[in-house]
């Protein structure tokens, strides 16, 4: 942040709450693979939904076994699942020289080194725009991983199938391709008032 100028006078301070432009990136990130993800999932959860009369054991075996392909071709889950709680340093901005000064123990010598950090606010309205991308993805994987981990019992069959119904058709109120955001830039160049 800042353009590495100097103030003629005294410089403004205004403060600003900060994250690592890393936090955000990896934000940005895993809301883009968690769309692409929920996306390779989708299709197979549908078939759930549909209520075909029949043969309930052959039906859910080979949409246990198009759960497990999905599942594998897929991709996994990111590792990191709380977004909601970044580390966050306290800066103070100038708008007359555009520098963001950081808190740091002093050594007796000024050193400016420049660093990438973001705006709290503006990684927490990604967030907001990210949830519904990551929380689709979640629900998605979670229920087809239980599909391809259980074998009803001898005469469950129609039961379990008319239960996964229930669940696919929950799992997919959560995906919807038109709520997901858009993927946002990643961080660039600096921009003026870091305070929007």
């Amino acid at each position: 942040m800042g353009r590495g100028g100097r103030c003629d006078g005294d410089c403004s301070e205004h403060k600003l709450l900060l994250v690592s432009a890393v936090d955000y990136d990896e934000l940005l990130g895993a809301a883009h693979a968690a769309q692409v993800r929920a996306a390779r999932l989708a299709p197979a959860v549908r078939p759930f939904t549909d209520a075909q009369p029949g043969d309930s054991r052959d039906a859910l075996l080979r949409l246990r076994d198009g759960a497990r392909r999905a599942l594998r071709d897929g991709g996994r889950d990111g590792p990191r699942t709380d977004w909601a709680s970044p580390a966050t340093v306290t800066g103070w901005w100038c708008a007359q020289c555009g520098n963001v000064d950081m808190p740091q123990p002093c050594i007796g010598v000024c050193v400016w080194r420049p660093a990438d950090w973001v705006n709290l606010a503006l990684y927490e309205r990604q967030l907001s725009l990210a949830e519904p991308g990551l929380r689709a993805a979640r629900s998605l994987s979670g229920f087809l991983a239980r599909v391809a981990a259980v074998t009803p019992r001898a005469g469950e069959w129609q039961r379990n199938r008319d239960a996964l119904r229930e669940q696919a058709r929950a799992a997919l109120e959560d995906f919807a391709p038109d709520s997901l955001a858009p993927e946002a830039p990643r961080i660039g160049a600096p921009r003026q008032d870091p305070t929007r």
